[in-house]
């Protein structure tokens, strides 16, 4: 018990560097940390090797150096442990996928810690000071209900089986806003059963095909559309160049990141007209989670559930 005279440790943890820097110029009390990760990026499998897997997801996915990257995140490790002993740890995070993964991440791995919730609808970096001051004295302690949630999701997250997550799509839960809704996001991110293309680049090359070609206004248009991605600009020019850099190019994409141009090939107008299915073209070999999409293994988005393959072609 820490007495009344005595100042309590305050640990705050961030999603990212920029909420991180404008809360701390804020004069909110305590230190404050950003979680650097992607668990939206590459393969997200605990284990023995989460470190180097993780590592190299996180190359892979922006180029970063591997070294700094691992070492970097062997640190983060080792902060998460030490942090359990502090007087409170805060969570400051938003309603969008990029945020909820990384928030249950945190509640199921600071189980028995003292934590508390900062999770906002509503984006913190455009919050002014008094605001978030407000945000922070208004936090919520987590509830048992709301780790036990979090660890259940983590493990159906990282489960070679993505169809573990349909129990989560059909009802809201009281103890865990946006849970569902950010789920679904995920989901939609399987190939769809429709034309095999994931909901971010149906979305991608619907605009290109209408138009927008520059990916400052794809960016744009797709990271602010609701319920909220949180996708990053480095996240989309990766799933950008999956598309483009293919057997059959669905998208061409010319310049140097972010002055970047897309535009649609004709395959790509054949798959989105629904005449030709992406899979079909192009051998998928990727991760969403715990689940390694490929021809053998493609796990299907049919708008409702994640479905095998095998019920999708039945």
């Amino acid at each position: 018990m820490v007495a009344r005279d005595e100042v309590e440790t305050l640990i705050h943890i961030h999603n990212g560097d920029l909420v991180a820097e404008r809360v701390r110029h804020s004069d909110v009390p305590g230190r404050h940390v950003p979680f650097r990760e992607s668990l939206v990026t590459g393969r997200v499998v605990p284990g023995s090797d989460w470190i180097e897997s993780r590592a190299r997801a996180l190359h892979d996915g922006n180029g970063r150096d591997l070294l700094r990257i691992r070492t970097d995140l062997v640190e983060q490790e080792q902060f998460l442990e030490a942090v359990r002993n502090e007087d409170e740890i805060v969570l400051w995070f938003e309603h969008d996928l990029y945020c909820l993964v990384h928030f249950v991440h945190l509640l199921q791995r600071l189980d028995g810690a003292r934590v508390s919730a900062i999770w906002s609808p509503e984006q913190l970096g455009d919050e002014d000071e008094r605001s978030l001051h407000l945000l922070f004295e208004s936090r919520r302690a987590v509830t048992p209900a709301m780790t036990r949630i979090a660890k259940d999701v983590w493990q159906d997250y990282t489960s070679s089986d993505p169809t573990r997550l349909n129990r989560w799509l059909t009802s809201e839960s009281e103890e865990f806003p946006f849970l569902r809704e950010g789920l679904a996001l995920h989901a939609a991110r399987f190939p769809s059963t429709r034309n095999g293309l994931g909901s971010i680049e149906q979305q991608a090359l619907e605009l290109i095909a209408s138009g927008t070609g520059d990916f400052a206004s794809l960016f744009e248009t797709i990271s602010g559309g609701a319920p909220r991605l949180g996708l990053t600009d480095t996240e989309l020019y990766r799933l950008m160049c999956g598309i483009a850099w293919n057997a059959a190019p669905l998208a061409t994409i010319a310049g140097d990141f972010p002055k970047v141009m897309c535009t649609i090939t004709p395959a790509g107008e054949k798959v989105l007209a629904g005449e030709v299915d992406a899979l079909a073209v192009n051998e998928p070999d990727f991760w969403l989670g715990g689940a390694h999409v490929t021809r053998e293994n493609a796990w299907r988005w049919d708008g409702n559930r994640i479905v095998s393959s095998r019920s999708a072609a039945s």
